[in-house]
């Protein structure tokens, strides 16, 4: 039977929950996002992530985006001056484009870039403080609609997800990408964060 945990966003999840998932380290959750929900994997188990690929079917050339705390960004990413805007200031309706650190993962680099997000919610920053930066793709099969309950997933998945942590239904505009890489931002794809608002917190 697929192991289903209800959980509401706005909480911390518990301890003992959080320890489990931390020994899976090999295996994939479904996990909420202030949009819709999302695959997770520790991105320091090239196990983990080479399993989210086949789940989703996802093409190799297609990068996985990161969520992690602004501390294990500058782990793994080199933060830019025009970065730190976003950063600094939790916007968690970003996922930022950066150059990649020394110890990334080969796994989560692309072309020298390392895609992230901060935590978007109690539950995500405990899961990020107790197992790591975690991949931060939406959880479908690749080209797909991502589902906003659980319950497809559960059905399309199975028993390959090591965890379903369920909070309900879920819907929301997906997050701003944007190319920090450069002397400017530069947004790759306009989401929850529009370019007015992007350009005024650059400017500021």
């Amino acid at each position: 039977m697929p192991n289903i945990f209800r959980w509401p966003a706005e909480r911390p999840l518990p301890e003992d929950f959080l320890a489990d998932l931390k020994k899976a380290h090999d295996g994939v959750f479904v996990y909420p996002t202030n949009t819709l929900y999302g695959l997770g994997a520790c991105i320091r188990s090239p196990k983990a992530i080479r399993l989210v690929f086949e789940i989703k079917a996802r093409p190799k050339d297609f990068p996985l985006p990161v969520m992690a705390n602004f501390g294990q960004i500058r782990d793994i990413c080199e933060v830019t001056d025009i970065s730190l805007p976003f950063l600094k200031h939790s916007d968690t309706r970003v996922t930022a484009v950066l150059p990649s650190g020394k110890s990334a993962p080969k796994e989560i680099v692309h072309r020298g870039t390392v895609a992230v997000r901060l935590p978007c919610s109690k539950l995500t920053e405990s899961l990020v403080g107790s197992v790591g930066p975690i991949t931060s793709t939406s959880a479908n099969v690749h080209g797909q609609p991502t589902p906003a309950e659980i319950g497809p997933l559960v059905s399309e998945f199975g028993e390959r997800i090591s965890a379903y942590i369920d909070s309900g239904r879920l819907e929301g505009l997906p997050t701003t990408i944007i190319d920090f890489t450069g002397d400017r931002p530069k947004i790759i794809r306009e989401g929850a964060l529009s370019r007015d608002e992007m350009e005024r917190t650059y400017e500021r």
